[in-house]
């Protein structure tokens, strides 16, 4: 996975100094990982990451991004055993050599030692390993000064799009609850009558809305409100406002449908990855997959890749199937760069002219999804 660094000027003059530069290029300190650091005119450009041990052929993307990117040195860092981390460090030196990228450093970094693949001199290289410490360094104190973060670990990472509990989960779900319900008042509205004169099919206590004109008009209604909160919503994340829990409830709601949800695709920018990451957290898990999916397309397009990788991760576990976070994760693992986006994002008067006019069945994601959110605790 890809991090933009282009703005991380560290001057590294060691391994040492790489070993405590590495955790602020990818955002936590690693482990049983694989990082490769590529380099343009001695400025570090791109940060990879992949867990190791991997499947062979895993970096094979790394030849594209050497290219695309005019890498012309690589920084290659394993942590953890040898076992693992050997075959790794082995592949992605072989796939530098093929793409004519020259190999600067490539390290392993396991309980507090270090081995380099590129020194046999036992003088500066001992076979015990040397031992280094990335928090007291000197390079470690510049990060920071400059304003860059590295948590412990990727769990700490994963804990902040982690799904809120206590009370405030509590009130979420009574908030939830509430716009269900709201939602189900007003699709009671609907005949519950074919126009064939035939029973409709019932779905989570709500009439059919199959061949309908009057649930077409009903589907109008929702998106063209769906539209304006999402919009509203952004506006309001933009300047640094955050929703309440009635807001956040039926905006999770809303962005079940896949045109209100692409509504917030083309407008986003890095100001809203506040927005999605605390929807992410907050929803009922039935209504974060679009969410977390919008998530780590802001954080993808803002250069971290790491945060969008563990967005996407929660997004799948709800639903394998969930098409967005399914087509990001692919652009992801293959390493393409967000700027693959560039010219090709819609408008919304694109979107209307490509979906055309809402129709009911644009709501069966969120019928479904409400068919299997349970009731909250009394």
């Amino acid at each position: 996975m890809t991090t933009d660094i282009s703005a991380a000027c560290l001057t590294l003059t060691s391994p040492a100094d790489i070993l405590a530069a590495v955790p602020y290029l990818v955002g936590f300190h690693p482990a049983d990982s694989l990082i490769v650091v590529g380099l343009a005119h001695s400025q570090a450009k791109v940060a990879a990451r992949w867990n190791v041990p991997m499947p062979p052929g895993t970096l094979a993307p790394l030849t594209r991004l050497f290219e695309r990117e005019q890498i012309t040195q690589a920084v290659i860092v394993g942590y953890g055993p040898g076992e693992a981390v050997t075959p790794a460090v082995d592949e992605a030196t072989a796939t530098a050599a093929v793409a004519g990228v020259e190999v600067a450093e490539a390290l392993r970094a396991h309980d507090g030692r270090y081995w380099s693949y590129v020194c046999d001199s036992a003088t500066c290289c001992p076979p015990d390993g040397t031992p280094y410490d990335p928090l007291s360094s000197r390079v470690a104190a510049e990060a920071t000064v400059r304003g860059l973060v590295a948590l412990p670990d990727r769990q700490t990472l994963q804990r902040t799009v982690a799904p809120i509990t206590g009370p405030p989960r509590q009130s979420m779900s009574r908030a939830t609850a509430e716009a269900i319900a709201a939602f189900r008042t007003a699709a009671g509205a609907l005949a519950a009558v074919s126009p064939a004169g035939e029973p409709a099919a019932a779905s989570s206590g709500i009439g059919g809305f199959a061949g309908q004109p009057a649930a077409d008009e009903f589907a109008g209604e929702f998106v063209a409100q769906g539209l304006a909160r999402v919009r509203a919503a952004m506006a309001r994340a933009a300047e640094g406002d955050r929703l309440d829990d009635a807001e956040a409830a039926r905006l999770g709601l809303d962005l079940m449908v896949i045109r209100i949800r692409d509504e917030a695709w083309t407008m986003m920018d890095d100001s809203h990855i506040p927005l999605w990451k605390d929807l992410t957290r907050r929803l009922e898990p039935g209504f974060v997959p679009p969410a977390a999916s919008l998530l780590a397309m802001a954080a993808w397009r803002a250069g971290d890749s790491i945060l969008a990788t563990i967005a996407l991760e929660r997004a799948l576990t709800i639903d394998p199937h969930y098409s967005m976070a399914n087509l990001l994760m692919h652009a992801l693992q293959h390493l393409l760069p967000p700027a693959v986006l560039d010219g090709r994002m819609p408008v919304p008067s694109e979107l209307d002219a490509a979906m055309g006019p809402p129709r009911a069945s644009w709501l069966l994601p969120l019928l479904t999804a409400i068919e299997h959110t349970p009731d909250p605790p009394a």
